[in-house]
């Protein structure tokens, strides 16, 4: 008696996707777990802690208190865990002025390297909240870079914002003008052609 060579078992492309969608939502339920378990600042940024409070920061609050600006960032931290640039810090005024931010140079002598920090408040009545990764930067590393560069913040922020603000206003203004001057432009196109 002769024996067929037997089939291999067909197998389900649904067992396959069924697997991959319970691994999926495992992992999506694990993640999630494991944010809600973190415990952000209030202003919702994981892993940094407002340690604008502290006595030993006090004089920097005072430095920087009438700055009409709600937030500044200084070394910020890319993707993949590496401190950003030490050479500027950008700077947003609490005024819906319409720009996005200001970049400001600082001189070499007030840079201070490894360390990153953001600066953020809601309004120019409120203190700074000084948002820091504290596993990152060492208290007296910080501490040191917002002594440096806050007399530096004070004197150079209020005279760029209000420079950055003017300049919105201007092209705001020239772009007004130019969409009200653009109907008589098209009409003298229009009216340029022969008949």
């Amino acid at each position: 008696m002769k024996t067929l060579p037997s089939e291999p078992a067909r197998t389900s492309g649904k067992g396959a996707i069924f697997i991959f969608a319970a691994v999926a939502m495992v992992g999506g339920v694990a993640a999630t777990t494991f944010l809600l378990n973190r415990k952000p600042t209030d202003i919702g940024m994981i892993g940094k802690t407002d340690v604008g409070g502290l006595q030993a920061l006090a004089g920097i609050q005072v430095q920087l208190r009438p700055l009409r600006a709600c937030s500044a960032q200084y070394g910020e931290r890319g993707r993949r865990g590496r401190t950003g640039s030490h050479t500027e810090v950008i700077v947003t005024a609490c005024e819906n002025d319409g720009f996005g931010f200001v970049r400001i140079s600082v001189p070499t002598e007030r840079q201070v390297e490894r360390v990153a920090f953001n600066l953020a408040r809601n309004s120019i009545s409120e203190p700074w909240k000084i948002l820091v990764e504290k596993d990152q930067v060492p208290f007296p590393e910080l501490e040191r870079a917002l002594t440096q560069l806050a007399p530096f913040l004070a004197e150079e922020v209020p005279s760029k914002l209000a420079q950055a603000v003017e300049e919105k206003l201007a092209a705001d203004r020239e772009f007004q003008e130019r969409k009200a001057a653009e109907p008589a432009r098209r009409k003298a196109a229009q009216d340029s052609y022969p008949e």
